[in-house]
């Protein structure tokens, strides 16, 4: 080879003076030896493959490997060679009586496709030295996680002069295996390929079916070995994951998968999309429904951030929703409602919208057609004029129902297509395939449930358009066609179904589209960092634009939808109905505040008292958990007359100055000024890292430390920032013990773990057999609704009324109240706290059994839905893992569960979901984090 290796190749290693390729007699034979640069990595077999920027890698370093080949030549790269894609066809063909009888149906459907796509292109097909086989033996990687690097490519072997495209091919058809969207595999592989060798137009066309080809001439190569070693259960297993993916691939519309990878590398997804939109602006066209029809139309907002529309669970698509639907008309005083264009849905909530039967997979959320609410018999017109293509009824649930597909043909330009669906099954008899119609004749009418596929009546229009240079779509595929995209993928579906406002009938074409919702996250970027704080933070390297909330779940603005298990605040469930109904219902009345009676305040206050112990009889109530802990810290103070205050090490206790100067989480933390000379800090009670008596000893030095000074003892019962830590049994008890023997009040802040979380019992000093003077109250009290309390003792109280009037303007205003008396009624009515406790220790059993025994888990923590999960990197020394804590997080999001992290060091995954989490819910967890887990350390 003329020209230099690159570090991920090996090359030819011999001492000075001598050959590189020596020859040596070996039991009468002369054979060659070969001594190659050792190359650092492990194969990539075994290791996560799924990361999409890591097959990104793959590609660009085969198409540099290629272009250094480019000039080299050697009359063994034109030699016969059953792996050469070329000469595939024949090969499989040939081999083709080798394959067994079960696996052969589906490598003969295969070859049919591939020939259909192959065949006219394979002489555009452009000619290179290429390895061939970049399989995920032959590929070496070094690193875990997000670090995880491509080191090495061996086993030059199968080098041959070929079709250039088979080399992305190969590599995708390997490295494809076992994901659930292999397609976005093959992707990534051929744009990190086209960074370096741009792919024409018929490569991109070929790719998949040369995929395709790669695992068919597997499966029919080693069909022979197969057969000759029968009892040989290796050569079956090894085969077992081209069969799935070549499954897989069967199933997927190829056509589909020609304009993501033209989109992957750089190509207009449809080439003849301008073209095609010109021709419709300069024919003939007419309105889908009668002109009176769309004299007023009014948009329906079926979108994931609309105000109106209810979540299924409260109107399931059913008599509720078409009950909604033509209130939005009615209320309008329209004629006709109009479903816009890429519109994010949840009204797509069905299982048939999933990508896979995995729940994390991404579900097509986004619609792209414009639908035309009107009722039922209303009269359907060609929009175009064209050829009917197909009439099939749709009968599946959540389908079409009875669809109509007419196809259009511009001049010079590959034919589009109109899809009417959701019509009467009499359009069934009313149309015939190959009728020719004009625009403005009548196809069919509008159809009713059940059907018209199980929707409010409605006519979905949609166009698609054609393949760049595959062959032209299948009636079959057609009549079908897909009306709901996944947002991952909507710059393509845009393309292949652009908006069909043009042949609508709509003098406003932007009333039909949605556009404008989807995707605006730098934008929102942007404006934040010009009008907020940069002192707040997001979560996640990409941030997410959430826009909406019910029970465990929150959806982003694509409609995407992700299991919550990190917020708190939601604790009866995001979009509680009966909070939100009793704050609608109290802030129509009245909102005011505590110098007026009122019973709504009072029955919050007789409540709240109900659940905690008797000593705690007078209740105050602020605005939030910071408001709580300040006016219990003034409280305390007020009743000893001391300022001094001991804390633990690593809580943290509110957002006011004060508090701050009480909270070592802060100002031990990046921008803090240290403790003030009034906090004695206590070591952190966590048993992973230090026994109870280091712990309980700690804690006695911190209050000696101010010795006739202390005034509060400050503490969550289980500390949160801290890195979701369950101090040793009697820990609390004892503190509290030691703490009024110095003249201290202690004071509980439940804000994180009140409320039932922890679930052996309603409040975290309860599970831990203590009970304090003053309880804190926050976050969960008003499931996000700002609301919070202090409970005293009756001496504390008396002792703060010392003449000054305590007023808080907002603080027990009755709609609050209202908001958290609803919380209250949904933990007693639903059991909510006893099911925090269920599942918990469900959930602990799940983790120790799944990743318990983990070099990385350090420890495995908590009570109830309040749970932490620490990951180090040394687990004998137990060093910290921050890095490897960040890198689950963002693998969770990729799983579509949400968390965070926590700790002084940000490495404690911490778990605490809305109460209203479920068991399937809780499992789904488990798998995410497991598989997050591998993924991050490089063991998947």
């Amino acid at each position: 080879d003329p020209t230099p290796p690159t570090p991920l190749e090996p090359a030819a290693a011999a001492a000075p003076g001598t050959s590189p390729f020596p020859r040596f007699e070996f039991e009468g034979a002369t054979l060659g030896a070969f001594c190659f640069t050792f190359l650092p990595g492990v194969p990539m077999a075994g290791s996560p493959r799924a990361r999409l920027d890591l097959l990104d890698e793959v590609g660009r370093v085969l198409g540099d490997l290629d272009l250094g080949l480019a000039d080299f030549r050697h009359q063994e790269l034109e030699r016969d060679f059953p792996w050469k894609l070329d000469t595939g066809t024949n090969v499989v063909r040939d081999r083709a009586s080798d394959v067994d009888d079960e696996t052969r149906p589906m490598v003969d459907e295969a070859m049919t496709r591939i020939a259909e796509w192959l065949e006219p292109l394979r002489d555009r097909l452009p000619a290179a030295v290429i390895h061939n086989d970049a399989n995920d033996h032959n590929l070496l990687v070094q690193g875990a996680g997000s670090r995880l690097r491509l080191s090495g490519i061996i086993d030059f072997g199968d080098m041959v002069r070929g079709w250039r495209v088979a080399e992305p091919a190969v590599a995708g058809a390997y490295l494809s295996m076992g994901m659930r969207d292999p397609v976005a595999g093959l992707c990534s592989v051929a744009r990190g390929y086209a960074e370096r060798v741009e792919l024409t137009e018929a490569e991109c066309a070929v790719l998949l079916p040369l995929t395709a080809l790669r695992l068919c001439l597997s499966i029919a190569l080693q069909a022979r070995q197969i057969r000759e070693q029968p009892d040989n259960e290796y050569l079956r297993v090894s085969q077992a994951p081209a069969r799935a993916l070549l499954h897989t691939l069967l199933a997927e519309d190829w056509h589909v998968a020609e304009a993501r990878i033209r989109h992957a590398t750089g190509w207009e997804p449809v080439a003849a999309a301008a073209a095609t939109a010109a021709w419709i602006e300069g024919v003939h066209r007419a309105s889908p429904l009668d002109p009176q029809w769309l004299e007023r139309p009014t948009v329906i907002d079926m979108s994931v951030e609309s105000l109106t529309l209810p979540h299924p669970e409260q109107a399931p698509n059913g008599p509720l929703l078409d009950r909604w639907v033509v209130d939005q008309i009615e209320h309008a005083h329209a004629t006709v409602g109009i479903g816009r264009y890429c519109e994010p849905r949840l009204v797509y909530d069905d299982p048939l919208f999933e990508a896979a039967a995995d729940p994390v997979d991404e579900a097509r959320t986004i619609h792209i057609g414009l639908d035309f609410f009107a009722p039922p018999g209303t009269p359907v017109r060609a929009a175009l004029g064209g050829t009917v293509e197909s009439v099939h009824d749709n009968a599946g649930h959540l389908d079409y129902g009875p669809t109509v597909v007419i196809r259009h043909e511009p001049a010079d330009l590959p034919p589009c297509y109109t899809l009417y669906g959701h019509l009467d099954p009499a359009t069934l008899e009313h149309r015939r395939a190959g009728d020719r119609v004009e625009a403005g004749d009548v196809i069919g009418w509008l159809g009713d449930r059940p059907g018209n596929g199980g929707w409010s009546p409605h006519l979905h229009l949609q166009l698609i358009l054609s393949s760049t240079l595959g062959p032209a779509w299948s009636a079959g595929r057609l009549r079908g066609f897909a009306g709901v995209a996944r947002p991952s993928l909507l710059p393509v579906w845009r393309a292949i179904s652009p908006d069909p406002s043009p042949v609508s009938g709509l003098l406003d074409a932007a009333l039909g589209s949605a556009l404008d919702r989807v995707g605006r996250e730098s934008e929102l970027i942007e404006r934040r960092d010009a009008s907020l704080g940069p002192s707040l933070s997001l979560s996640y390297e990409t941030p997410l634009h959430i826009v909406r909330g019910h029970g465990a779940r929150l959806y982003d603005s694509a409609g995407r939808s992700y299991l919550d298990t990190v917020n708190n605040v939601a604790h009866v469930g995001h979009s509680n109905p009966r909070v939100w109904e009793a704050v609608t219902r109290q802030g129509r009345v009245l909102n005011t505040n505590t110098r007026y009676l009122h019973d709504e305040i009072l029955a919050l206050a007789e409540e709240l008292k109900a659940t905690l112990p008797s000593s705690l009889e007078v209740v105050y109530l602020v605005c939030s958990g910071s408001e709580a802990n300040e006016l219990a810290l003034r409280m305390a103070l007020a009743h000893t007359g001391r300022g001094g205050v001991v804390v633990l090490d690593g809580g943290y206790h509110g957002n006011t100055k004060g508090l701050v100067q009480v909270s070592p989480y802060k100002f031990d933390g990046p921008g803090g000024s240290g403790r003030p000379d009034h906090v004695a800090v206590a070591p952190t009670p966590d048993p992973y890292r230090r026994s109870a008596a280091e712990s309980t000893s700690g804690l006695m030095e911190a209050l000696r430390s101010l010795s006739g000074r202390v005034g509060a003892f400050l503490a969550e019962p289980i500390l949160s920032c801290a890195g979701q830590v369950v101090p040793p049994d009697g820990y609390l008890a004892e503190a509290y013990r030691a703490a009024r023997n110095a003249g201290a009040v202690c004071i509980a802040d439940e804000v994180q773990v009140g409320f039932g979380r922890v679930g052996d019992a309603f409040w975290g000093f309860e599970s831990m057999g203590a009970v304090p003077d003053l309880v804190t109250m926050g976050k969960p009290m008003g499931n996000g609704h700002p609301v919070g309390a202090v409970a005293a003792t009756r001496a504390v109280a008396e002792s703060f009324a010392n003449g000054m009037e305590y007023f808080n303007t907002f603080g027990g205003n009755p709609v609050s109240a209202a908001a958290a008396r609803a919380v209250l009624e949904e933990i007693e009515t639903k059991g909510l706290r006893e099911r925090a406790g269920l599942l918990g220790r469900r959930l602990l059993a799940g983790l120790h059994e799944a990743v318990g025994k983990r070099p990385e888990v350090g420890d495995i923590r908590g009570r109830g839905l309040f749970l932490g999960i620490e990951l180090v990197s040394g687990p004998e020394e137990k060093v910290p893992g921050p890095d490897l804590a960040r890198a689950v997080v963002e693998g969770l999001k990729r799983r579509r569960v949400l968390s965070s992290r926590d700790g002084p060091h940000g490495n404690v995954i911490k778990f605490k979901p809305p109460m209203v989490l479920s068991d399937d819910d809780g499992d789904r967890f488990l798998g995410a984090f497991a598989d997050a887990l591998d993924e991050a350390s490089g063991l998947s």
